[in-house]
């Protein structure tokens, strides 16, 4: 090995984990490659980290490339949603800003990126969003070495910056030509539904429902889960960072209020408070959940039943 080579190692080894990739992530954004692919965008799939745009990615991936006859996919890679399959809708998929690095006051609020374009924003309960953040911080980046408890009162990343990203969407609103929202527990829920309407906002008519069953299907938990475990889709964002830890996976849970498995029932109080005070009620999750009083922090997690990727 070369001595530059060595260096660069011997760097890279004292630099925090997460300022290494927090530097990766704005490389590529302030790319060329990725301005270019801003500009030539038809439509932006955009959400916040751990709200299931894996899933929706596959999902969508998937109706196209039946739809449109294409010969090979990237369900995962490229700068448009299917790699860009030849016929389809020029969609590109992103995390904005990547403002799960960032302190509320840190966020973007201009959007000028989405100015005259078409926005699908994915969104899912807060409750969920932080405890699976969380789990991507400390198992999948290995960049938190906190307890969960600790990082719901962290500043960066956390609940605060959750609540304050999905405030700034919805003061931002006006500014795509058009913005569709879509939660995510409606897309588990009614899978095939809210398929089609994604699929109408983007121009694609005519999808037969062969097309969005095979989508369904081919998207559902249990497939991802196997897809990650063989690593078949060839790509590192669907790859478990430690095989024998569920936890790691990408395709983690996938369930709807999953957070009360995880969160006392004092935090629960608390993290409710804190959505209800500090949340526009345009996205609908205000509303308590409450605990299960029969789960306790330490108690395992009950198995996941329906399709959907955390």
């Amino acid at each position: 090995m070369s001595l530059l080579k060595r260096l660069r190692r011997a760097v890279r080894r004292r630099i925090p984990r997460q300022y290494a990739i927090r530097w990766r992530l704005l490389r590529e954004r302030s790319s060329s490659t990725s301005r270019q692919a801003d500009r030539e965008a038809e439509f932006f799939l955009v959400s916040y980290p751990k709200c299931g745009r894996t899933w929706l990615r596959v999902l969508l991936s998937r109706a196209l490339e039946t739809h449109y006859g294409a010969p090979e996919v990237d369900y995962l890679g490229g700068a448009f949603l299917g790699g860009n399959v030849p016929g389809a809708p020029r969609v590109r998929v992103t995390h904005d800003d990547d403002p799960h690095w960032k302190t509320p006051r840190g966020l973007d609020r201009r959007k000028r990126r989405y100015r005259g374009k078409r926005v699908v924003l994915l969104v899912r309960d807060p409750r969920d969003v932080v405890v699976s953040m969380y789990f991507e911080r400390n198992r999948r980046e290995r960049a938190y070495d906190g307890s969960l408890s600790a990082f719901l009162h962290e500043s960066r990343g956390s609940l605060d910056t959750i609540l304050a990203y999905y405030n700034v969407w919805a003061q931002s609103r006006s500014i795509p030509n058009e913005l569709l929202i879509v939660r995510y527990e409606d897309l588990r829920r009614e899978t095939e539904r809210e398929l089609r309407r994604l699929l109408e906002f983007l121009g694609v008519r005519g999808v037969s429902a062969e097309t969005v069953g095979d989508a369904v299907r081919f998207a559902s938990f249990e497939s991802m889960r196997e897809m990650e475990s063989a690593g078949s889709l060839g790509s590192g964002r669907l790859r478990p960072r430690d095989p024998n830890d569920p936890e790691s996976f990408k395709t983690r849970r996938g369930k709807v209020g999953g957070f009360v498995d995880y969160l006392t029932p004092e935090e629960i109080v608390d993290v409710e408070r804190r959505i209800r005070t500090g949340l526009d009620p345009t996205f609908g999750y205000a509303e308590p959940r409450g605990a299960s009083p029969a789960r306790g922090r330490d108690q395992a997690p009950t198995p996941v039943e329906r399709p959907g990727a955390a």
